[in-house]
């Protein structure tokens, strides 16, 4: 017999159940607290980076000065087909592909050999960890502006020093003479990233098994051949990851460029970004710049894309 005040157990068990199923206050929060987060950030995204993109991609295909949307006129295509016509836009992809792979193997090779030599626990090692990492996070226009000054002939410290230690013969207007703007531009741009890659391998050699080398060591093997044998294969993941972003960076850097020589002299630095501010900018031709900002875009994409592939495959096959 039920005492009085309770229920019976036919009654206690499925009332028991439904407690169980019934979502609480907490459970449904916890559900929530997640997308709440995400929403500041996805906000951010898509007022700053998606309107932009499908904006650009529409305006591509106008003709517009920038200034009133009386002056808009739907053209198609013809953008684009203008695009395949302009020499400077050819001159600048060219320039682009000159950049990446400049400034890719610049950074890839003194990144990997500053690593190597401060993993050497070598007096002053961490200083200088420091100091080659502070140009990486310097602003663009910054560098820009204390480089032009450097290298400017009348004010600039380049060309004294070269007149001091006789070499008086190179000194030049290292920024206006077109066979030496565009490789001093990509020789700047290398100073500035060359720490982050140098910090991205330095966390690699961290993660290689110091045991590994010992082991190599016993067994007879040279520096060199622990460097290439172990130490590179087993960077490989590092190295993508540092051409990619290279890569990425490099195509779609602007801000540099234009302090240093506004794609000048005659072109000779013009890259996309560049060409694409100037057409929209300059020339008031919006609908143009924004054709060039898609095939910049997709490029980018596409290199992105490719690169990806063909190193994710070398790296499985390195790993069978």
């Amino acid at each position: 017999m039920a005492k009085e005040g309770t229920k019976p157990l036919s009654q206690a068990i499925p009332q028991a159940r439904a407690e169980i199923h019934r979502p609480s206050l907490s459970l449904t929060w916890q559900r929530v607290l997640p997308y709440a987060f995400i929403f500041p950030a996805f906000i951010f995204y898509t007022i700053f980076l998606a309107i932009p993109i499908v904006g650009t991609v529409v305006i591509s295909f106008f003709e517009w000065t920038g200034i009133s949307f009386n002056t808009i006129k739907w053209v198609g295509f013809d953008n684009y087909v203008a695009l395949t016509r302009d020499d400077v836009f050819w001159q600048a992809i060219k320039h682009n592909v000159y950049f990446i792979a400049g400034g890719m193997t610049s950074i890839v090779v003194v990144g990997l050999f500053l690593a190597v030599l401060l993993e050497q626990n070598l007096p002053g090692s961490s200083f200088f960890r420091g100091i080659f990492f502070v140009p990486t996070v310097m602003s663009l226009v910054v560098v820009g502006l204390i480089f032009t000054l450097i290298l400017s002939p009348e004010l600039g410290l380049v060309n004294p020093l070269l007149r001091q230690l006789g070499l008086g013969h190179l000194a030049k207007a290292w920024l206006g003479d077109p066979q030496t703007a565009l490789p001093t531009v990509i020789a700047v741009d290398v100073w500035r990233n060359f720490g982050l890659g140098m910090f991205l391998f330095i966390a690699g050699l961290k993660g290689i098994d110091a045991e590994i080398f010992e082991a190599a060591k016993i067994d007879g093997a040279t520096p060199w051949q622990s460097f290439w044998r172990i130490t590179m294969p087993l960077l490989w993941p590092v190295t993508v990851l540092v051409i990619i972003l290279t890569s990425i960076n490099t195509l779609k850097l602007f801000d540099l460029i234009y302090v240093m020589t506004a794609g000048g002299p005659n072109h000779a630095s013009q890259v996309l970004t560049t060409w694409m501010y100037s057409q929209g900018f300059t020339y008031n031709k919006m609908g143009y710049g924004s054709a060039v900002a898609v095939v910049l875009l997709v490029l980018t994409f596409v290199f992105t894309l490719v690169q990806l592939r063909v190193f994710s495959r070398d790296t499985t096959g390195g790993a069978q």
